[in-house]
């Protein structure tokens, strides 16, 4: 009896154990996933259909943040959350949750996405909705690569150069101490045997001025090789003043170029719009920051502490979704700067010449704040001139110069030194 009763018992404690298990899978499946839905396919799905409108953080952009929706909507929340995207305005008839936020949000109409999208796109929105993603962080601004790496590259082994030089004079003056006093040992030593007095104690400087006077075209020898050397290193210094590859200053708001034209693949024109236009391709205002920033607002705290200064400066409160608050000036470093003897026009480059940005400014997409790359020298202008090819049918404007310059050069590839692009008067005027 006893047996039976202790099988029993273990039977009995076992099942209770597999349902306790169930249960709480069930719970913990309803509190974190809620749906089978697929959240990479649903965020994909949100930023073309519900960005516009609502943002992942607590900013409120037309409709609130959808932050913790998941915790604030009745529960279960995948069944009220699909029934409202599908098709809201039934939802509002019969559904008192629903009709209050709607006047809490000025009781502006969401769309409704019943026909527009399948029961299984919606279930990967709540899906994307209940995991949204989280940011990681970037690396320091001491961390770019491209020219910023290469810059510092060049500039250690320019110190590694210059340390090794120090070195070698050093032990040449070593050097020189040491066989002065050998030499004055040995000549007092041979004036002894001989009998003669010792030869006088004169100081460095006076044997140095001794011999001089006695190895006259060694020391003019000598001075010429200092001269030379100064002119050149000279020349070198003043050739490169302004010269700054890799020059990185740091900036009042960290924009991110990794970020944006890296892993968000944002087109380099959308921002700098004045590059296809104009001279300039200018430093974007804050309305075309504010057209995505609007809505995103950041998980990271790094992130969000940069966006939080888009805000300060448009003057935009995200509780309110509104320009309420003072708007402040943003005082940016220049990277980049020509000399005013120099005339370079972006649109002539971007649109006539179809060159790709990375050409001029590396590899921005790797960048965190921006960096010189080039050096923007006349030489480096010029020897781009020389080996950069022409796009033969890029303007019909250059039609007839085009095939003028064909028949002129059979055969070879026509360069922009061949267009006229060497003339001092296309770049100084």
């Amino acid at each position: 009896m006893n047996n039976s009763c202790k099988k029993l018992s273990g039977l009995f404690v076992a099942l209770f154990t597999i349902a306790l298990t169930l249960i709480s899978a069930d719970i913990t499946h309803a509190a974190g996933a809620g749906t089978a839905g697929n959240p990479d396919a649903g965020g994909k799905i949100f930023k073309q259909y519900c960005a516009v409108c609502h943002s992942t953080g607590t900013n409120k952009i037309v409709g609130p943040g959808l932050e913790g929706v998941t915790t604030r909507v009745p529960q279960p929340y995948a069944e009220w959350m699909h029934k409202w995207i599908k098709n809201n305005a039934a939802v509002l008839k019969t559904d008192a949750y629903a009709q209050k936020i709607f006047a809490d949000n000025g009781k502006v109409s969401m769309t409704v996405f019943d026909g527009t999208l399948t029961d299984a796109q919606i279930d990967d929105v709540i899906a994307f909705l209940a995991n949204p993603p989280k940011e990681e962080s970037t690396a320091s601004a001491g961390a770019n690569t491209g020219g910023a790496a290469a810059a510092a590259g060049t500039e250690d082994e320019g110190s590694h150069i210059t340390m090794v030089l120090l070195i070698v004079v050093l032990a040449l003056l070593i050097l020189t101490l040491v066989l002065r006093s050998v030499r004055k040992s040995l000549q007092g030593a041979v004036n002894k045997m001989k009998g003669i007095a010792p030869p006088a104690d004169r100081t460095l400087w006076q044997d140095t001025k001794y011999w001089v006077r006695t190895h006259k075209l060694a020391t003019a020898c000598i001075n010429l090789f200092l001269v030379a050397i100064f002119l050149v290193y000279g020349w070198e210094y003043l050739w490169g003043i302004d010269v700054t590859p890799g020059y990185h200053p740091s900036q009042p708001i960290n924009f991110s170029h990794q970020v944006h034209a890296g892993t968000n693949s944002i087109a380099c024109i959308y921002c700098h719009s004045g590059a296809e236009k104009g001279k300039v391709a200018g430093i974007p205002t804050l309305n075309v920051c504010m057209n995505c920033h609007k809505g995103i607002q950041g998980s990271n705290p790094e992130y969000k502490k940069e966006i939080e200064k888009i805000y300060y400066a448009a003057g935009w409160d995200p509780a309110k979704g509104a320009y309420s608050n003072p708007s402040h000036p943003v005082i940016w470093n220049r990277v980049h700067s020509l000399p005013d003897f120099a005339y370079f026009n972006h649109s002539q480059h971007v649109v006539v010449g179809k060159l790709q940005c990375q050409k001029c400014h590396g590899p921005v997409e790797t960048y965190t704040t921006d960096q010189q790359f080039a050096p923007l020298t006349m030489g480096w202008c010029v020897n781009c001139h020389r080996e950069t090819p022409v796009h033969m049918d890029s303007n019909g404007y250059y039609t007839k110069i085009h095939q003028a310059l064909m028949a002129k050069y059979p055969g070879k590839t026509i360069t922009e030194a061949d267009m006229g692009g060497l003339e001092c008067g296309k770049c100084h005027y």
